[in-house]
């Protein structure tokens, strides 16, 4: 659900509005962020301003270092070279003299553009250029003399030294000129210095700063969330040690969500002390419930066989689902027993009534109907004595009775059954289903005296399947409509190649899921398959109707 008091970004930085946690948490966010944005902004600042700086300030006093000396190597091969020519006429010796003179305006102009900036070295670059053009006039004089044959006046030139002077004058300036570049350097790295040093110091500034946004947030933190919440803990506490008197008080500068959780402990609080005593006595009544389960639970036992016989040629299965989720008790049972000539002995009833009475009933009939096939599992004889101890004489009018299905079942397929008052079993013979054709049903138990249960004979063919049950798995409803037999077939003919036991679940489910989840009667469901070899089909045999195709 959306807060209605929360705020935009931009609400939440201005502190509009009552203060939650949400802005608390995204001022001190924001406040942090940009204080180390800032620092991240001045130590890259400061870093690139003085490694850029010291890297340009060294290129360049190496430039000025370099082009300088390479004029005055110029000069001197030059020297040497006008030296030569002059005393000994050969042409080769002005090659490095020629060669000076036509690349020092290009030397001495990028020396000038180097030393742009810096009035120093400009003046010096001005003494140097001046110092190197007269040697340069000097050179011009000898060469001249020499190409007029003035051979005696051009030495008498060199051995007065004037061009020896110029020169070095011109190597004084040059040396003047290296010092100045180097006083540069030295400059350019204190520069380089102080730059590093003032990043530093933006650093520990920025450090500082961001520590005194984490205190000043820790400190509203600790005032509009820490403090309220070790309020409300200590008051977890003491309802824990079962103090529910005090309440947790609201906290004055608390965040918006620690007021409202505050707010909600203490009315938990005390609808806890209302309902105190409401749990004492559903517990009371819990207790008691437990009691009558288990009683119920232990009469529950007597209904339903701990196991199914095993009769060689014949698989057996069955499933019991109560009406009620919570409760697994009614008056529906199931038994089977093996007889000691191979033959197996099924039966399926269902008492009136629902809850502990009905059950005991149940459970009485399933014993009382196990000693009578011991003796003797005869249909008839069966039924006409579970008739007359279903209920005493005086019992009779008080409405106490119950359907019941007696089958005996030989190995090779041959079924006996008699019914009183009980639903149709339902016969499966390959992919298709449907009731089991008998010409007459006997009452039901306890309503009548002396009276004769007709049976039927049916054969279940290989790998048929007999099916047995009580009337709620077919009286299942949806609106005004039952489950019925027929989809009741269905339902078994569409499971065709599964075993036994998952065709006889999804059959009680498929009732269940038609009655919307929740069955309004107990269903018992005991069904039995022929597996061994087939026995001839027997005169008299019955026949299925109303047989539904596999979908």
């Amino acid at each position: 659900m959306k807060d209605p008091d929360r705020r935009n970004l931009w609400q939440v930085l201005r502190g509009e509005g009552t203060p939650s946690l949400r802005g608390l948490l995204t001022r001190v966010v924001v406040g942090v962020g940009l204080v180390l944005g800032v620092l991240t902004a001045l130590v890259i600042l400061g870093v690139f301003a003085a490694t850029g700086s010291y890297r340009d300030d060294q290129q360049a006093a190496v430039q000025r270092a370099t082009v300088s000396e390479l004029i005055l190597a110029d000069l001197l091969n030059a020297e040497t070279g006008v030296s030569g020519y002059t005393l000994t006429g050969g042409t080769t010796y002005l090659v490095p003299y020629v060669r000076a003179e036509a690349t020092y305006p290009r030397n001495i102009r990028r020396l000038r553009a180097l030393v742009q900036g810096s009035p120093v070295l400009t003046a010096a670059v001005g003494s140097y250029d001046r110092a190197a053009r007269e040697w340069f006039d000097e050179a011009r004089v000898l060469v001249a003399l020499r190409r007029e044959g003035s051979i005696d006046e051009a030495v008498a030139r060199i051995g007065d030294g004037t061009a020896k002077a110029r020169l070095d004058g011109l190597r004084a300036e040059q040396a003047h000129l290296r010092a100045l570049v180097e006083a540069e350097r030295h400059h350019a790295l204190e520069r380089a210095d102080e730059r590093r040093l003032l990043t530093v110091l933006a650093i520990i500034g920025g450090v500082l700063l961001t520590v005194l946004v984490l205190v000043f947030a820790t400190r509203l933190l600790w005032r509009r969330v820490g403090a309220p919440l070790g309020s409300l803990a200590q008051g977890v506490r003491r309802v824990g040690a079962g103090d529910l008197d005090e309440s947790v008080p609201l906290p004055e500068y608390g965040a918006r969500e620690v007021v409202q959780l505050v707010d909600a402990f203490n009315v938990m609080q005390h609808r806890v002390v209302d309902q105190r005593t409401a749990a004492e006595a559903s517990a009371r009544r819990s207790e008691a419930a437990r009691a009558e389960r288990r009683l119920w639970q232990t009469v529950e036992q007597g209904l339903l066989p701990a196991a199914l016989p095993a009769v060689p040629g014949l698989r057996l299965a069955a499933r019991y689902q109560p009406s009620s989720p919570g409760l697994a008790l009614g008056g529906d049972f199931y038994d089977a027993r093996g007889l000691p000539e191979g033959r197996l002995v099924v039966g399926v009833g269902d008492v009136v009534g629902h809850g502990a009475e009905a059950a005991a009933r149940a459970a009485r009939m399933r014993f009382g109907w196990g000693a009578l096939v011991e003796v003797d599992p005869d249909p008839r004889r069966v039924l006409a004595i579970m008739n007359t101890h279903i209920a005493e004489a005086h019992e009779r009018d008080q409405g106490i009775y119950a359907s019941m299905c007696h089958c005996t079942i030989s190995p090779d397929g041959t079924a006996e059954f008699a019914l009183a008052g009980h639903p149709r079993p339902l016969l499966v013979d390959g992919t298709a289903a449907g009731l089991v054709e008998v010409e007459a049903r006997g009452p039901i138990l306890g309503l009548l005296g002396e009276v004769e249960w007709p049976v039927t004979t049916v054969t279940i063919p290989p790998d048929g399947i007999l099916v047995l049950y009580t009337d709620g798995l077919v009286e299942a409803r949806r609106g005004d409509e039952i489950f019925g037999w027929e989809r009741a077939a269905a339902a078994l003919a569409a499971t065709r190649g599964a075993s036994l036991e998952e065709r006889i679940a999804y059959l009680t489910e498929a009732a269940q899921r038609y009655d919307e989840g929740n069955l309004r009667d107990d269903v018992a469901v005991l069904a039995v398959q022929v597996v061994g070899p087939w026995g001839r089909r027997r005169p008299g045999s019955g026949k299925a109707l109303g047989t539904a195709s596999s979908r």
